[in-house]
């Protein structure tokens, strides 16, 4: 997950065009999983996306205020959140800790009657205060089965310090690194086990490029495949995903079983070779200020529109839609879907 502004997030009623949940649960705070009848009642801007299926929604220590909101408006609709983030303070020995955005927000979801039934995950991540997604920091964390079952112990401690629910592990950018997936496999089965010693949940998130057909990533464990960035930074302009990608995916991490899918809507402005991250709210106010009527993809379900020089890809809540019945289709079965982010 890259980090990004804001995002919002409303799911409209719409049909697949052609395009194409899974948790256990701590000492019930809440039924593991909502009932079709209960979602498909609720209301709400996530009522349609998540009618039937397990839908967490992601939140960032940096920005808490809005996903605030959102989380109590929504609350009937959101089985999970993902609380990012843990990370590590590499100027105390890569020691690890939860950020104080994510401490705060934590306690708001406890403190209050609408959220505190919502299941709640720590997010760590292999950040520092300086950097992002190192795959050093990662080896020096698990490069041994010692040092690997240490930091599943710290990770655990932490998460229970925090009352939290779950876990969940964003280490990116291993890629084809076999050697560093080895040493994680044995991490993970670790985490795993002392997970279940004290019922909380794990959930694992893989990149799209993730070699699931070289390595034997353990059973047990919730995967979710983030299902965007097929074009972005350092790409020519087009749509975080499309059917066919959406339905590659699909196929390509089917054997793991227990798979959920990540989406994330808004997009980006593409100007040669300088590209943008934007929001929703960011598209809306180029519409406003150049007039313009976006067009939709009929290949991925997105919008698009130009402005001079510049042209804006972009995810809005029918196409999140979109692809979740794409991924259904795909996979034979309704899946769960991650968020990232709402506003």
């Amino acid at each position: 997950m890259k980090k990004a502004k804001s995002i919002a997030i409303m799911a409209l009623a719409a049909l697949l065009l052609g395009g194409c949940g899974q948790s256990p649960t701590k000492t019930s705070k809440k039924a593991t999983t909502k009932t079709t009848q209960t979602k498909q009642k609720a209301t709400g801007a996530l009522a349609k996306l998540s009618a039937g299926r397990d839908l967490l929604y992601w939140t960032v220590y940096w920005d808490i205020d809005n996903p605030w909101k959102t989380i109590k408006k929504e609350s009937s609709n959101i089985d999970a959140i993902g609380n990012f983030a843990a990370l590590y303070d590499e100027t105390n020995n890569n020691k690890l800790f939860l950020a104080d955005g994510s401490k705060t927000l934590d306690k708001r979801m406890e403190s209050n009657s609408q959220t505190k039934q919502i299941d709640r995950y720590m997010t760590v991540v292999n950040d520092t205060k300086t950097s992002d997604k190192s795959t050093d920091l990662v080896e020096s964390l698990i490069g041994t089965k010692a040092k690997a079952q240490k930091h599943a112990k710290e990770i655990v401690a932490l998460a229970k310090k925090n009352d939290f629910n779950g876990i969940e592990i964003d280490y990116e950018q291993i890629r084809d690194n076999t050697s560093l997936w080895k040493e994680f496999i044995v991490f993970e089965k670790y985490l795993y086990k002392l997970c279940k010693q004290d019922k909380l949940k794990l959930r694992i998130i893989l990149e799209p490029s993730t070699p699931v057909s070289k390595i034997s990533l353990p059973k047990g464990p919730e995967y979710v495949v983030m299902c965007y960035n097929l074009y972005g930074y350092g790409t020519e302009p087009g749509p975080k995903a499309n059917y066919k990608f959406l339905k590659k995916t699909a196929k390509d991490f089917e054997k793991l079983g227990n798979v959920s899918y990540a989406l994330s809507n808004g997009g980006f402005d593409f100007d040669g070779d300088t590209v943008i991250s934007v929001t929703t709210s960011d598209i809306n106010k180029l519409l406003k200020k150049y007039k313009k009527t976006p067009k939709r993809d009929s290949k991925s379900g997105t919008l698009y529109f130009t402005y001079g020089t510049h042209t804006v890809w972009y995810a809005d809540n029918t196409t999140l839609l979109k692809w979740a019945q794409c991924l259904d289709k795909a996979t034979g079965h309704q899946v769960g879907i991650s968020v990232w982010r709402m506003e």
